[in-house]
């Protein structure tokens, strides 16, 4: 028996491509696998002769020749660099004075937009800039709507508003759909104050909880579960100084791929990127065509099981070998993504990771207004460390005065 079962397995060796042609191992030329089975012969007209065609049971690919096994490299090991050391003085300046030059950099911009309301019926509203810049300065502090009414009688004795609102009514333009379009406006203004020191960006989510939760039936334990309801913010930063230059806030449970397209050509239409990194989630076709299209270079790693097959898409070929071959180059560049972490650490650190507001339209208003909040102060950081202008961007000033509503 042990007779016919060498035999069985010499046979089966043969078949599957496992047998070894005078001493010598073989692989699929592809995989490297050593597992595949013969396919018939394809005759060469250059060689003129009958060649052996071979299907690997790995990668399913056929080829006409087995090649020595190549021995697999020592896994990669990222060489970090030295982070460079922070300017503590300017950033001492820049904390002092934070909150008066937030005020008075507010207030210019809200000066520089164009807020006219089409008429109707009933009840005047607001000052839209009053109301902006109290809910801007509510975020700021992270007072309530009633404490903070202290900070809006000292703004309106310095001049940054004309009156201080009910905190009621502050709330209610808190939930208000057109605030957002103000904010948008706001963040965006501010980003421009980087674009010259600004030409490579990272793009990541993170989640931000609310006051409501909600509540299910688990049915394998048979007991009720509460879980706290979350939004996710979709951004897009500088990766100097960490300006948020496009930002899309969703449910919790969206997507993160398919809002890359929207946020990098948000960020094009004010900044000339070169470069966008982002992490694995992002990794498709489509983002790397969308990228390149824009003149940029994709950086988005490629996955374990990732193939180097074009599919139609030039780009995702070119951008897989280069990931392959020159991995620390590529995650040097790559490493900059980080600083979209910091980015939401900052904000979190700074604002709290809990939105207060209960409405989702709300909850988009407060996390608009913590961008501007954000890429105020990274103006006037970038002020004292980098002397940039902390005034109105030198673009708006040219384009004149924006329209809202």
């Amino acid at each position: 028996m042990f007779k016919y079962l060498t035999a069985y397995t010499i046979y089966t060796s043969c078949i599957s491509g496992l047998m070894l042609d005078e001493g010598k191992e073989n692989a699929c030329p592809h995989c490297e696998s050593g597992s595949f089975v013969k396919k018939g012969k394809k005759y060469s007209c250059i060689k003129g002769v009958w060649v052996q065609r071979y299907k690997c049971n790995e990668c399913g690919r056929k080829f006409s020749r087995r090649l020595k096994r190549i021995e697999k490299p020592e896994p990669f090991v990222y060489q970090s660099k030295p982070v460079p050391s922070q300017d503590w003085p300017a950033y001492t300046e820049a904390q002092k004075s934070e909150k008066l030059l937030l005020m008075s950099t507010l207030r210019e911009m809200l000066d520089y937009l164009e807020i006219k309301e089409h008429a109707r019926v009933g009840r005047p509203s607001v000052d839209f800039k009053d109301m902006a810049f109290s809910i801007i300065l509510k975020t700021y502090t992270g007072l309530s709507s009633r404490r903070l009414a202290s900070d809006l009688e000292i703004a309106k004795q310095q001049g940054f508003i004309n009156k201080v609102y009910d905190f009621t009514v502050l709330m209610d333009y808190m939930r208000d759909s057109r605030m957002q379009r103000i904010f948008e406006e706001l963040y965006k203004l501010a980003a421009l104050s980087v674009k010259p020191i600004e030409s490579d960006f990272a793009v990541d989510s993170s989640g931000f909880s609310t006051s409501q939760f909600g509540r299910w039936f688990d049915h394998k334990w048979g007991k009720e579960v509460e879980r706290r309801e979350w939004v996710k913010a979709h951004i897009m930063v500088g990766t100097i100084t960490n300006a948020i230059t496009s930002i899309e806030i969703t449910e919790g449970t969206a997507a993160d791929s398919p809002r890359y397209e929207k946020l990098v050509k948000d960020t094009a239409k004010g900044f000339n990127v070169k470069e966008v990194s982002a992490d694995k989630a992002y990794l498709s076709r489509k983002n790397l065509e969308v990228t390149v299209n824009l003149n940029a270079v994709p950086l988005i790693p490629f996955k374990e099981n990732s193939v180097g097959r074009a599919r139609g898409s030039a780009v995702w070929k070119k951008m897989y070998n280069y990931f392959q071959n020159h991995k620390q180059e590529f995650m040097e560049r790559y490493h900059k993504r980080s600083n979209v972490e910091s980015t939401f650490n900052m904000m979190k650190q700074k604002f709290g990771s809990t939105l207060k507001t209960k409405t989702f339209q709300g909850q988009k208003n407060e996390l608009l207004a913590m961008a501007v909040c954000h890429n105020i102060c990274v103006i006037i950081q970038e002020y004292h460390e980098n002397n940039i202008e902390r005034g109105l961007p030198t673009e708006a000033l040219e384009n004149g005065r924006r329209m809202i509503f």
